[in-house]
């Protein structure tokens, strides 16, 4: 189950040298399989005093927009999260960094046939070129040697070429995107993650406990699956761990994808209520439409949403319910979930249609000021500041932090550094008060 330490960096650890950060990984599942693993990231023995008190473990749930399965795909995401998990390391804390199984984009998808087409265009452009440049001559060799029919034998034009092109494309992409993983198999690695955790926190060094609980998050879409997994509380207790609100300090969600479907007139519903009508409505009764018309909501939750509504005569500030009138493109968000999740994106949770069954633990949500670079085309998914307003409406101490970044450099960050002390200062007050 555990992968072995490297000496050079067990030697690290002890000495203090430029060699500290580097990950300690290990395998939560009996797969041994890279998605299915985590890496520990212990933080220079200079960075915190030992006289201070301990300071929280940062667990944090890696983003890859859901996908993963082939090397070609996680390869890449994961050189780009471990800058996170670095990151808080150099302020002190012990930073957990989880991965799971990813999905692959699908071929039903009008985005993934879109892809396929571009690409094809660009391969048969490219053997145009090597045509008319006389430079086809090795390609022809090469075809003949290994695969024993001569190019000038297939008698394919350049629509022929294009079409084949497309359609050997997309069956690789169907091919490559076999056994890849579903939502709620993302959801069970993560819960499976926590598990391995919780049984070896003695053993891999984690200050872990009733006293010292951890920050529990994610960034991307990893923020998205933590934050779904801790709105189900099921997922905790079929797995004997305590339920968030016990096991976390905090919840953290850095860039996080907070909202898969369009959410504006759910907001401008709950805004529009008086106070008189909250007041007429019981712990029984339904909310306003928490999810679009084909996701149905449980009576439990309805409950609950009944409860939300009881606490507080306004869910939406005029300045935050300003930001629903940003008119970002959502069928390309709607299509990215259908290129990634394919027919079961309709069943896909999106944590703010359900933000009342949030734990009532502080939350805090680190979002860019440019999530894509001042465009506005993903912003459906980075709905930050309206979930932090739903939050305190319904009584969950909530801050939601804006930085001077985009999504893809926000890990490294020096203001990202900044937001974090503050994360951490005010879990150390909280730990403080609830000793005293």
């Amino acid at each position: 189950m555990v992968f072995s330490i490297a000496v050079d960096s067990l030697h690290a650890i002890k000495s203090g040298s430029k060699k500290t950060l580097s990950p300690e990984r290990y395998y939560y599942t009996n797969a041994n399989r890279f998605e299915q693993s985590l890496d520990i990231y212990r933080p220079p023995p200079s960075s915190h005093s030992p006289s201070s008190p301990p300071l929280p473990v940062v667990t944090l749930v890696v983003g890859s927009a859901w996908l993963g399965h082939r090397y070609c795909i996680y390869s890449g995401c994961s050189w780009w999260n471990s800058s996170g998990p670095k990151t808080i390391a150099k302020l002190g804390c012990v930073s957990v960094c989880i991965r799971h199984r990813g999905a692959f984009p699908r071929t039903c998808s009008p985005l993934s046939i879109l892809f396929v087409a571009i690409m094809a265009g660009v391969l048969v452009t490219l053997l145009n070129w090597f045509i008319e440049t006389d430079r086809l001559t090795y390609v022809e060799e090469l075809v003949a040697t290994h695969v024993g029919v001569g190019v000038a034998a297939v008698p394919l034009g350049r629509t022929g070429a294009f079409l084949l092109t497309f359609f050997l494309g997309l069956v690789a992409i169907e091919l490559a995107g076999n056994g890849s993983a579903s939502f709620d198999q993302m959801q069970n690695d993560v819960m499976d993650a926590l598990v391995y955790l919780e049984k070896n926190k003695k053993r891999l060094g984690l200050n872990i406990s009733s006293d010292a609980k951890f920050i529990f998050g994610g960034y991307s879409s990893g923020g998205h699956v933590a934050a779904t997994v801790t709105q189900q509380p099921h997922l905790w207790k079929e797995r004997n761990l305590p339920s968030p609100e016990i096991y976390c300090d905090s919840l953290l969600y850095i860039s996080p994808v907070l909202s898969t479907k369009p959410y504006a007139e759910m907001c401008r519903q709950l805004s529009s209520l008086s106070s008189s009508s909250l007041s007429m409505m019981s712990p029984s009764t339904s909310m306003p439409s928490l999810a679009p018309s084909e996701v149905s909501q449980s009576n439990d939750q309805n409950a609950a949403g009944g409860r939300a509504l009881e606490k507080a005569p306004s869910f939406i500030s005029s300045s935050t319910l300003s930001l629903l009138k940003s008119t970002s493109p959502q069928w390309l968000t709607s299509e990215l979930v259908k290129a990634i999740f394919g027919h079961t994106a309709a069943q896909l949770p999106s944590p703010i249609h359900t933000y009342n069954k949030s734990p009532s633990v502080p939350h805090t949500f680190v979002g860019c000021r440019n999530e894509m670079f001042g465009l506005n085309w993903l912003d459906l998914f980075f709905c930050s500041p309206i979930y932090c307003e739903l939050l305190k409406g319904i009584g969950i101490d909530s801050r939601y932090v804006s930085v001077e970044s985009d999504h893809w450099n926000i890990l490294n960050s020096t203001v990202l550094c900044e937001a974090l002390k503050e994360e951490i200062k005010l879990v150390q007050m909280r730990r403080h008060s609830r000793k005293s």
